[in-house]
């Protein structure tokens, strides 16, 4: 049911005209009337917005003239009729010069109301199934790029990034370019929720759909802040990870500290849960994201429902120099390389046999190095995640650890198991460590990947890779990406409104012409083409 306003100065008009037709029969109904443009306007002001506004153009103090140039400046979306005599030409001359293509003729006729209501009717359903499709083109390019922002989020924090400049583009891709100034202030965030006694009864196997929702209240909290960004693990479904940046320096404390009551409000308002919340140190720069995320980890496990146990000993600010980028980067290769001789030397650099560092300070190191072997795992382990699941396991407990004996033997013991699964790997013959490089691709294709880095990443000659993976893989590993992306951007395309720029930089081809050009020569017709083709298939 579509709604109008009439306007004219005479009462009887007005009457004659609601009189003429069976509105509802029409599929209109009248929400509105006024005797001349200012009572109009102050109504079209006050109140819900009316599809289409018939006004009369001789009238005193406002007349429809003035009248519709104002709604065309304020209302631009406002359906505009007038209602003329025969005698009004000039007066139509300046209406039509308005904008308005509608009118009526007084006395207004039964046969031309309707036909007119008509028209209009199937104008306003096309613009609003136009405006409709809009909406939901632009909500899922919304959902799409949150999806790939989280990811990256969690790359940044959780895995090893071998190009710095690669990641930096990736982030301006994907409209996080605020993250890449060194100087600015984050802070980590960590939310996990928690359902009190008797909040489930016996219906457990609902607890996925509170968790969903529970992250859908956290994501909806942080929208509209421009400075917060949320990131999943699905590694762990109750916990949501928040990116809090600030302008100045400290100003990310205050931030973390009101969004963190927002978001226990939140929770506790919605979905009547509650949730365990650790803020970490603020850090400067991506490649100290992980050291931020690890002290969010840190600080949530030494918190309860209630809030932190105790103060840390010790900033973990002291700490990120002995955890430094190169430094993570030698103990990444001793562990790939099975050197167990040259990972004990990093680690007594690390964390000196003879110093006593307080227990917070040697928590958060081993949860830096847990992160690192969870990486190197992911890596390399294929099929079977039971290593990566109990690193992420020993992640989640490190607070619980209460000698630096424990921790030491804990690391001890997952360091040797991540070299014998990174050994196992690339000493086997070939299919192994293939299937290794085709994991790392399949899960990373929208991100800029060459022969050579991969090579450089999984410590193999160029030229060898190549051979080896046209043996196990039957393709080069050129046709084998180009493939992979084409394929998911198909699906994209079959499956979405989405922009071709959109899903170019989704599937990680930065050329919207290359782009183009690519799937074209892979499936034989344009994207244009195929979307119209699969479409119409439905």
């Amino acid at each position: 049911m579509y709604s109008i306003m009439i306007v004219d100065d005479e009462a009887g008009v007005r009457n004659s005209i609601k009189a003429k037709i069976d509105w509802q029969a029409a599929g209109f109904r009248v929400t509105a009337e006024a005797g001349n443009g200012e009572e109009a306007l102050s109504l079209l002001r006050g109140q819900p917005l009316p599809d289409v506004l018939l006004t009369d153009i001789r009238m005193p103090q406002m007349d429809g003239i003035e009248l519709i140039n104002e709604c065309k400046r304020e209302f631009p979306g406002l359906k505009l009729v007038v209602l003329s005599g025969y005698s009004d030409y000039a007066y139509m001359q300046a209406a039509i010069q308005a904008g308005v293509k509608d009118y009526l003729l007084k006395p207004v006729g039964r046969r031309e109301l309707n036909a007119l209501l008509e028209r209009l009717s199937g104008e306003i359903a096309a613009e609003q199934s136009g405006e409709q499709r809009q909406m939901a083109e632009r909500l899922q390019r919304e959902r799409q790029l949150q999806e790939a922002q989280e990811q990256m989020l969690l790359r940044l924090v959780k895995e090893d990034h071998h190009s710095l400049l690669i990641m930096k583009e990736r982030l301006e891709q994907l409209q996080l370019a605020d993250l890449l100034d060194e100087e600015r202030p984050v802070r980590f965030l960590t939310v996990e929720m928690r359902v009190p006694a008797g909040r489930l009864g016996k219906e457990r196997e609902h607890l996925d759909l509170l968790q969903m929702a529970f992250r859908m209240v956290c994501r909806e909290t942080a929208e509209g802040t421009g400075s917060i960004h949320p990131f999943y693990d699905a590694s762990h479904p109750a916990m949501m990870h928040f990116l809090l940046g600030g302008d100045v320096p400290g100003s990310s404390t205050v931030e973390a500290d009101a969004f963190s009551r927002k978001v226990r409000h939140n929770i506790r308002h919605f979905l009547n849960l509650d949730c365990v919340i650790g803020a970490g140190e603020a850090v400067r720069g991506i490649r100290q994201y992980k050291n931020g995320y690890s002290s969010s980890m840190l600080a949530w496990s030494r918190s309860t429902a209630h809030g932190p146990n105790a103060p840390a000993e010790v900033s973990v600010q002291d700490l990120m120099a002995a955890f430094s980028p190169d430094v993570e980067r030698q103990l990444a290769v001793s562990l790939e390389n099975g050197d167990a001789k040259g990972y004990a030397a990093l680690m007594e650099r690390i964390v000196p046999g003879g110093v006593d560092y307080p227990m917070f300070s040697f928590t958060f190191i081993a949860s830096r190095i847990l992160l690192l072997l969870y990486s190197v795992a992911k890596k390399y382990e294929s099929g079977d995640t039971s290593l990566q699941k109990r690193l992420w396991d020993c992640q989640m407990t490190i607070g619980d650890f209460h000698s630096r004996e424990q921790i030491i033997g804990q690391l001890d013991e997952l360091a040797r198991l991540v070299m014998k699964e990174a050994l196992k790997t690339r000493s086997a013959s070939g299919q192994p460590i293939v299937t290794a490089v085709r994991k790392y691709v399949d899960e990373n294709y929208a991100y800029e990947l060459t022969l050579a880095s991969l090579a450089s990443m999984f410590h193999l000659n160029e030229t060898y890779l190549s051979g080896l993976f046209k043996q196990h893989a039957g393709v080069t590993f050129s046709e084998y990406i180009t493939s992979l992306r084409m394929k998911k951007a198909g699906e994209l395309l079959a499956e979405s409104g989405l922009k071709l720029t959109d899903i170019a930089m989704l599937v990680g081809i930065s050329s919207s012409s290359y782009f183009s050009t690519s799937f074209k020569k892979f499936y034989g017709m344009s994207p244009k083409e195929y979307r119209e083709r699969r479409q119409s298939q439905v």
